[in-house]
């Protein structure tokens, strides 16, 4: 279940004896299940964005947050998990790129700044600028500081089709998965627990 506003976000528990710790967004995304387990998470942009900065001890008091997934259709048909981003295109040098949003964070930089992983809805960046823009934007996505901004549009959406005017490299969580002109994407609410400490 989605994060109701006004309440707390997860609840105290523990990581459970022999629970997985996963070291990437990647890795994280391959323990998405129905029912969700609770795994650890040491590294990749949705730690950064749920606060882990180091791998933490499994006998401390932790604090277990349902994290949403999102599940992936290219138009080749390939399917894939993700629970960190998908990014269509270089944020960085084309133009017109998208990022799917479910964490805040790209590395360092805070792409999406209202980005909540528990809340059912991923947060889709579209860029539209040019080099002289881009540049700038780029710059300030390390404090969030980019938007608002006219060529810049972020929308949240349960699920949704993203298309592009010809075929782009796609990073799912940081890997790329092939070239899509066309990606379909659904929010999996709450597909994952998350021991944080």
């Amino acid at each position: 279940m989605p994060i109701a506003k006004g309440h707390e976000w997860g609840e105290p528990g523990w990581l459970p004896s022999g629970a997985s710790i996963a070291k990437s967004d990647a890795e994280a995304a391959a323990f998405v299940e129905d029912p969700a387990i609770t795994i650890g998470l040491a590294d990749g942009d949705l730690a950064r964005t749920l606060g882990i900065h180091r791998l933490y001890e499994r006998d401390t008091p932790k604090h277990v947050v349902p994290v949403d997934a999102l599940h992936v259709v290219l138009d080749d048909g390939s399917e894939h998990r993700c629970v960190a981003h998908i990014v269509l295109g270089n944020l960085r040098r084309h133009r017109r790129s998208v990022a799917i949003m479910n964490a805040a964070f790209i590395g360092p930089r805070n792409i999406a700044p209202r980005a909540h992983p528990g809340d059912g809805k991923a947060d889709v960046v579209r860029l539209n600028l040019e080099l002289g823009d881009r540049l700038k934007a780029w710059k300030r996505m390390v404090t969030g500081t980019h938007v608002p901004h006219p060529g810049i549009e972020i929308r949240q959406r349960r699920e949704g089709v993203v298309e592009l005017e010809r075929p782009q490299r796609v990073h799912i969580d940081g890997q790329l998965v092939g070239r899509a002109s066309s990606v379909r994407f659904h929010v999996i609410p709450a597909a994952i627990l998350i021991a944080v400490s």
